[in-house]
């Protein structure tokens, strides 16, 4: 009997779903040592649809990516967890080791604070940009 419930309780677990407020305020990036949220440097806004599928972020500039020069870029939500979650961006080119369109993911590391790694690199492994939130 204690052995079917523990077993009904962890197929009927639902993850926790990510807390889209983790994403408010004003965000900056930087690889360096450099004061992040100066006037003068990048800044941008993320919104996560109500639905949790879709991801917008917008940038206060234009500049240029592989993904081609803009202020505004957006990306399917192809899996979430509490603390992260995992894009495919829209016109998404660029193919990973596996020959597949290469994913990123968002991972909230500390409030505030985010990384970005590809899905196809090493556990543990991210990009040199951190991201902090600069105003609410």
């Amino acid at each position: 009997m204690l052995a079917t419930l523990l077993l009904t309780a962890a197929v009927t677990a639902i993850p926790t779903p990510f807390d889209a407020a983790q994403l408010s305020g004003s965000w900056s990036d930087s690889v360096n040592t450099n004061s992040v949220c100066e006037e003068a440097r990048h800044f941008t806004r993320m919104q996560l649809s109500d639905d949790h599928q879709r991801l917008a972020i917008f940038s206060d500039r234009t500049w240029k990516s592989k993904l081609g020069e803009t202020n505004r870029f957006a990306a399917t939500v192809v899996a979430e967890t509490e603390r992260s979650l995992t894009l495919r961006y829209d016109n998404e080119t660029r193919l990973n080791a596996a020959g597949k369109l290469v994913e990123w993911q968002l991972i909230i590391v500390a409030p505030g604070v985010y990384r970005w790694r590809e899905t196809g690199w090493a556990e543990g492994k991210v990009n040199g940009v951190v991201g902090i939130r600069c105003s609410p």
